[in-house]
Formats: structure tokens, C-alpha cells, sequence
């Protein structure tokens, strides 16, 4: 068991690994229920320690309920957007629109119960030349589109369903961008679907690539993606090892994924926990599942290079980035004062949240 300065962390590393290896929960003496609750919550992990916690027989009444709760609001969110996903995704079969699933709509197969796997939304990567038909659809069945820039298409739906179609896998802007294309390896899925579906190697790949990028570009990644990588490396799939070591070795990231297995040896397989393995383990709990912030005032204000700059980008981005979400403006770029009017209600109306917290920031960057 690994042991470091926090019970809750040793605790919740303990009952994670009971969970994968179906084994009873540990003693749980020294542990304060209401921090870990918080911490699996933080982490993304409560549905998966959950059932080792009840089977244990270690939640007074009261904290039973208190973790019932959350996973019943997890359950309730995952049967509409599960829902929600089958309609799109005949859609998408109806239209022909090649699409692959990623990351957890993948990974939670491997998991003992599909349930112990939490996501918080459905990525997907589509065919981009469709992209018109794809919104088209989306806007059918109640979705408004929140973000284009970047690499995807993001939709949302209240009360909680979220689509994030990825045009590509990795952000030219962002300094690690390997290149990448699961498509090549692909195959469909079966007869009357445009679903194809990624190669275990490729999966095992863009698992590792996927975590790096929260690592190294977002600043931080939770356990949750160990938790993935042990499932995918200790499967029974017969993977191609030496084609997933060179791939790695030419995104540059082979120590990463050394280190990171040898963090899930530890605490899936009870090995002893190395300098460097330690060193991840410390930075996976330095914030949530993903990482400190998804949004740093500083690094923004830098890139515009003024509050004043940054506020201005908010408001009136420029024409290459509207024409990306208001497709209108491709032939009638004229009417951008007027998207500009548009987009600041309709974001409002959808992203409230966001624009709060980019005023809050502001307000207390000094």
C-alpha cells in the first residue's frame, strides 16, 4: 500500500485498486470520509470505489447516503446522455458521417462495470468535411454549439449533455502535437454504421498522448488516467508492442509512459513506488481529474498581452475564429458586427458560467 502524507490520498489509492482487482476495501482507521468523498469526487472516481466502500460495510447511514447521492445524479446523468448519444449516432449513420469514439466512450469497456468508468461529456472524432451536416444535426435535436476553436466542435444540451467532436486529435497551437491519425488504422464497426472504430494500439497510444498533453500542456491530469492505463496495458488484447514503443518514442514521450506505468504497477500491483513514479503521483493530486485550472488568467492576459487586450479578444474575437462558429460569415463576412451582437446574447444565455468567470478572474487579477 503506498503511503504518503495524506490518509485520504493512501485510502482512495487502496480502494481504487480493490475496485480494478475486485478485492475488499482495507481498514479504513485514520480516514476522514467527508475529505475522501471529496477527493474521489475531485478525481472523478467515486462510482469506481463506491461499491468496494458499501460491499465493506465502512459508510456509517449518513455516508452512505451522502455517496448514494452522488452516484444517483451520476446514474441519471449517464442513462440521458447515453440516450442522447444513440440519437446522434444514428443520425450520424443515417447521414453516412464517418465518426470514431475516444477516450472514455473506449475506455470504460475495460473497466470490471462500464458504470465504474466516469465521463463528463462524449468525444468524438468525426469527418470534418461534414461538419455542416454535423451541426445541422445537432441543431435538429436541441443542441447549441458553445466552442469551434481548437480541435473540436463542442455542443451542449441542458441539462448536462455535452459533444465534443474533435476534428483532429492534438492542437497544432499547443507545443506537443504529435502527429497522429487514427484513421488509418481504423475499422468500421459493422454493416450499416459509419462508426469505425481505433485500433487497440492506437487507443493504447492516444490514452498516453492524451495524458501527456494534460500533464505537460494544461498543467496537471488526475489518477483517473492511471487508473485507464493499467486497465489498457494488463488487458488480454494482444497488443503490438513494438509499434506502440516507436510510436511513443517519436512523440517523444516513452519516459512519460514508463513512469506513468510504473506508477500504476505501484498501486495496482503493490510494487515499490519509484523516485520519478512518486513525483507523478504528487502531481496528480495537485488538483482535480483535470488538472489545477482549464482556465489561467495569467497565461491569457500574456497572450494578448494587456487585460484590456484579453477582454477585447473575448468579446470581439477575430473574423477567422467567428467564421468557424457562425458559418454564415464564410460568404457574408459583412455581417459580423451584427454575429458580434448575436454571439455576446447567446452566450450569455448558454455560457454564463464561463463569462463569470472570466470577469471574476479579472476582477482579482491585479
Amino acid at each position: 500500500m503506498i503511503k504518503t502524507k495524506n490518509a485520504e490520498t493512501d485510502y482512495l489509492l487502496s480502494l481504487l485498486a480493490c475496485a480494478i482487482k475486485g478485492e475488499r476495501a482495507p481498514e479504513s482507521d485514520g480516514v476522514d470520509f467527508d475529505k475522501l468523498l471529496k477527493l474521489a469526487d475531485s478525481q472523478q472516481v467515486y462510482t469506481t470505489v463506491l461499491p468496494v466502500l458499501e460491499e465493506s460495510g465502512v459508510l456509517s447511514g449518513e455516508q452512505k447516503k451522502e455517496w448514494n447521492n452522488f452516484r444517483l445524479s451520476e446514474l441519471k446523468k449517464t442513462i440521458t446522455v447515453d440516450s442522447e448519444r444513440t440519437i446522434i449516432c444514428e443520425e450520424l449513420d443515417r447521414e453516412k458521417i464517418k465518426y470514431i469514439f475516444l477516450k472514455g466512450l473506449n475506455i470504460r469497456e475495460y473497466y470490471p462495470k462500464s458504470s465504474m468508468r466516469q465521463m463528463s461529456d462524449n468525444d468524438i472524432l468525426y469527418d470534418e468535411t461534414r461538419r455542416d451536416d454535423l451541426c445541422r444535426i445537432m441543431k435538429k435535436h436541441g443542441y447549441y454549439i458553445g466552442a469551434s476553436g481548437g480541435i473540436s466542435d463542442d455542443f451542449y444540451k441542458k441539462p448536462y449533455s455535452t459533444f465534443e467532436f474533435h476534428r483532429t486529435l492534438f492542437n497544432p497551437e499547443e507545443e506537443f502535437c504529435p502527429e497522429f491519425n487514427p484513421w488509418l488504422n481504423a475499422e468500421p464497426f459493422g454493416e450499416g454504421s459509419s462508426r469505425y472504430v481505433m485500433s487497440r494500439e492506437d487507443n493504447y497510444i492516444y490514452a498516453v498522448g492524451h495524458m501527456y498533453k494534460h500533464y505537460y500542456c494544461i498543467d496537471g491530469c488526475g489518477i483517473r488516467f492511471i487508473c485507464d492505463l493499467y486497465l489498457l496495458s494488463h488487458s488480454g488484447d494482444k497488443l503490438d508492442w513494438d509499434y506502440i514503443n516507436k510510436t511513443l518514442g517519436d512523440f517523444g514521450i516513452s519516459d512519460f509512459n514508463k513512469t506513468a506505468l510504473e506508477l500504476a504497477d505501484s498501486v495496482f500491483e503493490d510494487k515499490a513506488l519509484t523516485e520519478r513514479a512518486g513525483e507523478l503521483l504528487d502531481f496528480l493530486f495537485n488538483g482535480g481529474v483535470f488538472g489545477k485550472s482549464s482556465f489561467d488568467i495569467d497565461s491569457e492576459i500574456e497572450k494578448y498581452g494587456s487585460k484590456s487586450g484579453f477582454l477585447l479578444h473575448r468579446i470581439f474575437p477575430p473574423l477567422g475564429d467567428m467564421k468557424r462558429e457562425y458559418r454564415t460569415l464564410e460568404n457574408k463576412p459583412f455581417l459580423l458586427p451584427a454575429y458580434y451582437v448575436y454571439r455576446l446574447f447567446d452566450k450569455y444565455k448558454h455560457n454564463r458560467k464561463y463569462m463569470k468567470r472570466d470577469i471574476d478572474a479579472l476582477k482579482n487579477k491585479k
